[in-house]
């Protein structure tokens, strides 16, 4: 009988520590419940206000507050003389292989009016004349960390170019021209 009243207090004291260790360990939660989860992260065009509902010709705009014009006619501009080698060696590594990037972009006059889908004419998803538009996009805005202006200025969202329907699930990217 000793025996027995043994091993039902060792037994409700080793019920009790493990009950307690769970009470330590838990996070606090609703009337002891399971913890919530944190709250839902702010996506833009998701459940949060899209500021940028025109992707590209949303963000590429001249920033004078800033001095930085990064409007895609006059990044052009300078791409046609000379692509800065930091650039250049993110467009080289989205290519096709055996394809030899010169240093400049083409001219392509003063087509403006459908970004980025007048883009894709030479920059298709299976281009062999240039970079991929999705590498290389995805290259030159999600690369670099803090001396990447797409990742500190927009951190890096990719709701800012790619847009769902809510009502499909399908993704696009929008068109517009040049503001």
């Amino acid at each position: 009988m000793l025996i027995r009243a043994l091993r039902l207090i060792l037994i409700s004291s080793i019920l009790a520590l493990v009950l307690a260790a769970s009470a330590w360990t838990q996070p606090p939660g609703d009337a002891g419940g399971p913890p919530r989860p944190p709250p839902a992260r702010k996506i833009p065009g998701i459940n949060a206000d899209d500021k940028f509902i025109h992707a590209c010709v949303d963000c590429h705009v001249n920033h004078t507050e800033m001095k930085m014009d990064v409007r895609l006619s006059t990044l052009m501009k300078q791409w046609n003389e000379k692509v800065d080698e930091k650039l250049l060696a993110k467009a080289r590594a989205s290519s096709p292989e055996g394809l030899v990037l010169k240093g400049r972009h083409p001219s392509i006059g003063d087509s403006f009016k459908n970004i980025p889908g007048d883009c894709l004419k030479c920059h298709g998803s299976t281009s062999k004349m240039a970079p991929p538009f999705a590498k290389l996009m995805h290259s030159i805005h999600l690369t670099g960390g803090d001396e990447n202006h797409f990742m500190t200025m927009f951190q890096g969202e990719c709701t800012h170019c790619h847009k769902l329907s809510a009502k499909t699930g399908a993704w696009s990217i929008s068109n517009g021209p040049e503001k």
